[in-house]
């Protein structure tokens, strides 16, 4: 395998079956005591609906960085309704299924915690060393090239420096970067807070911090739905590559994010503004957090992300 060669890795999961919806009900734990914020971020419904927005983040892949090698799309025993299994192979894309992943660990499964899934991507059997990582509602914007995410064999961080609260106000997100943070250094009161979008990392340096810290993975593997005492891979990677690589922190400028709050209640102008941004090349990639909340208010939305994110691909219905 080339080093040269890069994959992408999505995780998606149809929240809306119904099979799905009750194993979530039935591993709840009874004495879950969570705030109204840390639900929202773990076990909240509208954390697990699809609306298809996958298909954007597929399409905008092949479009905008045709030189990956597989588009890996890691799932629980379920296809995306729209794609044609039998076509996917002209896509390059490969369903994974997270029993694979969690071969010798299928204690913990089924899992509804990104975290934990995340834990185990190294496991992809042929996964590429350097990978881009991301859910099914980032999307790529324009043309990228390896360089926008790889330094040779470091990734990329895109990010930003913020302080570390003292009065816990964390959010649960942000707790996991601060979580990961820590476990690289616990000396600066400041972590780096990641770019909402794709992100570069590497089976090589995941087997080292595995290595480093085995006790951390197997609880970030011990719980099924998204908690404060675990940590987001990703962010330990940038923690890593910065304090350990000497990495620099790039900042989040290619990046828009929108937002819960955006999609729900953001002015139409704001929202119009941000895609002609995307559309003008000024931004890479950007997050749409909660794409049916945004499109049932303003349907202009999908015909963005058309013109945006590219072509149907060959394998879709």
């Amino acid at each position: 395998m080339s080093e040269e060669e890069i994959d992408f890795v999505i995780l998606w999961v149809d929240g809306n079956d119904e099979v799905h919806k009750q194993q979530r009900r039935s591993y709840l734990p009874d004495d879950l005591i969570l705030s109204a914020s840390d639900a929202e971020q773990s076990i909240g419904a509208n954390r697990f609906i699809q609306h298809n927005e996958l298909r954007f983040c597929l399409r905008s892949i092949k479009c905008h960085a045709p030189w990956y090698r597989k588009i890996w799309l890691v799932t629980d025993r379920q296809m995306p309704p729209f794609l044609d299994s039998a076509l996917l192979h002209q896509d390059r894309i490969t369903i994974v299924d997270h029993k694979e992943i969690f071969r010798g660990k299928e204690v913990h499964l089924p899992t509804f915690n990104t975290r934990a899934i995340a834990s185990q991507l190294n496991k992809i059997s042929d996964l590429s060393n350097k990978f881009i990582y991301g859910n099914d509602d980032f999307m790529l914007a324009s043309k990228t090239t390896p360089s926008f995410f790889f330094d040779d064999d470091i990734p990329k961080i895109w990010g930003d420096w913020f302080p570390i609260s003292t009065d816990n106000t964390n959010t649960l997100f942000q707790q996991g970067m601060i979580n990961a943070k820590r476990l690289i250094d616990n000396n600066d009161e400041r972590y780096i807070h990641i770019s909402h979008g794709f992100q570069p990392l590497t089976t090589t340096i995941i087997n080292a911090l595995k290595s480093l810290h085995p006790e951390e993975f197997e609880n970030n593997l011990s719980y099924r739905f998204r908690h404060r005492s675990q940590f987001l891979l990703e962010s330990l990677v940038n923690h890593y590559c910065h304090y350990k690589l000497n990495a620099p922190v790039l900042g989040s400028e290619p990046m828009i994010h929108f937002s819960f709050e955006l999609c729900r209640v953001g002015d139409e102008n704001k929202i119009n503004f941000l895609f002609e941004l995307l559309a003008s090349g000024k931004r890479k990639m950007f997050c749409i957090n909660e794409y049916h909340s945004l499109v049932s208010r303003l349907p202009i939305v999908e015909y963005h992300l058309q013109n945006l994110c590219g072509p149907k691909l060959l394998s879709e219905k």
